[in-house]
């Protein structure tokens, strides 16, 4: 099944942008060696255009115009992430406000979504963390945020709010650095359960085949029961192992963002894996409130849109 390639600010070049002012940027930004297992990758989303100065590889990097559209629908998750709101928020054609509210929050596993797009997003620095690494960093089980977004203040303490503050008055470069060395002294202080099952490995690799990949697969590979899988699953990850594959097939479904009309989706949805056309609506719906052909046909943009469309 060919794909068209979406027209949207996901794809517009340095030459492209020449000659727009640009009035925002996303970035991904790898993490430090030592936090590989724990922190997938940091995140950024800052006012204007100015190129990136710090010392980090950037793995991904997206710039808008007044006019380009970064609406993002709320989609769910099997991974933990950590956000810092710094005070501004971008609305959709009508540039930045300031002076907000500085807040933290932690987002849970979310195994489902149901509310709307919105049209603006905020100046934020945060990470995506990776599959079973919620305890290790956060310092709670994973169990316990799975569908919520806490206030980091409700299980960091006045801590939690004493780093927003702190990273909304440095560069974006600084925050970065600030918040790793963060993390850093967060995991170095926590000694983890062990597991003899490898959950980082088994989520990679179900993210890795997703149209074809089974709780049957996962489970004899670790050479665990499915039970047994099921129990370490919603306790280290936050999703049992069969939402977590559920979730990874709906992710790679995620790179038809933009391919426009005309797809076939009997098609489509035969080749991801799905009973029929109507199994691929229904778990769209569920997972992201828009349907396939939304989602193709409108402009979107999500940092997991960015990760399907790339393959990285």
């Amino acid at each position: 099944m060919n794909r068209r390639k979406g027209t949207s600010a996901l794809f517009r070049t340095r030459a492209a942008l020449h000659d727009q002012t640009v009035i925002v940027t996303y970035r991904e930004l790898a993490p430090t060696p030592e936090l590989r297992g724990y922190v997938r990758a940091y995140f950024s989303f800052t006012p204007g255009g100015a190129p990136w100065c710090g010392r980090r590889a950037v793995i991904r990097q997206v710039q808008f115009t007044l006019e380009d559209s970064f609406c993002a629908p709320l989609i769910a998750d099997g991974q933990t992430s950590l956000v810092f709101d710094l005070g501004a928020t971008c609305h959709l054609g009508a540039g930045w406000t300031f002076g907000e509210p500085v807040q933290a929050r932690a987002i849970g596993a979310l195994r489902r979504v149901g509310a709307p797009a919105g049209n603006s997003y905020a100046k934020t620095i945060g990470a995506y963390f990776e599959p079973g690494a919620t305890s290790s960093v956060l310092h709670v089980p994973a169990a316990e945020l799975t569908d919520h977004v806490v206030c980091l203040e409700e299980i960091w303490g006045s801590r939690g709010m004493r780093l927003a503050e702190d990273l909304a008055e440095r560069d974006e470069a600084a925050r970065v650095d600030r918040l790793e060395a963060v993390l850093l002294e967060q995991v170095r202080r926590f000694k983890p359960p062990r597991f003899r099952v490898d959950l980082l490995g088994l989520a990679r690799w179900a993210r890795a085949e997703p149209t074809s990949m089974t709780v049957e697969r996962l489970s004899h590979a670790a050479g665990v029961s499915r039970q047994h899988l099921t129990r370490l699953f919603r306790e280290a990850i936050g999703v049992s192992p069969k939402r977590y594959c559920r979730l990874a097939r709906f992710r790679a479904g995620l790179a038809y963002a933009g391919a426009g009309t005309g797809m076939k989706w009997a098609e489509v949805a035969s080749e991801r894996g799905y009973a029929d056309q109507s199994h691929m609506i229904a778990e769209f719906r569920e997972l992201s409130s828009l349907t396939p052909e939304a989602l193709a046909t409108q402009k979107w943009f999500h940092p997991f849109i960015l990760e399907a469309q790339s393959g990285i």
